[in-house]
């Protein structure tokens, strides 16, 4: 019984050497993980950006180079049609992705091994 009592007692004492660890790898996979969501919001802001600005000035080309022939009308819903076509496979592309590893599988798996650890001292 003192055995486990003092089995008891070294792992209370690992793991509160622990927690410091685990509130710090917290604290770096937050800092981490905000950086990493800033970078990919500014990034996506300006791929859109450039990309609507693309398309409207492209389509805006199509129908201008139309604009003296019996075409015209022609070119301008055909541009529409394409900006729809465009809207429509992006909905369907965007559907299929998957989402990035998370930044807190670091602390996840310090926390397993730190378990695995404490059921084999038991």
């Amino acid at each position: 019984m003192f055995e486990t009592i003092k089995k008891a007692r070294h792992l209370a004492a690992i793991a509160l050497e622990r927690v410091d660890d685990y509130l710090e790898l917290l604290r770096i996979s937050l800092e981490i993980q905000g950086h990493s969501l800033k970078k990919r919001i500014i990034s996506f802001v300006i791929v859109v950006l450039f990309a609507v600005l693309g398309l409207i000035f492209f389509g805006l080309a199509i129908i201008v180079t139309c604009w003296d022939t019996p075409y015209r009308t022609a070119a301008a819903w055909g541009v529409a049609a394409c900006y729809a076509l465009i809207a429509f496979v992006a909905y369907i592309g965007s559907q299929d992705k998957t989402r990035p590893a998370s930044t807190f599988d670091a602390l996840r798996d310090e926390l397993r091994q730190d378990a695995k650890l404490m059921k084999d001292v038991v």
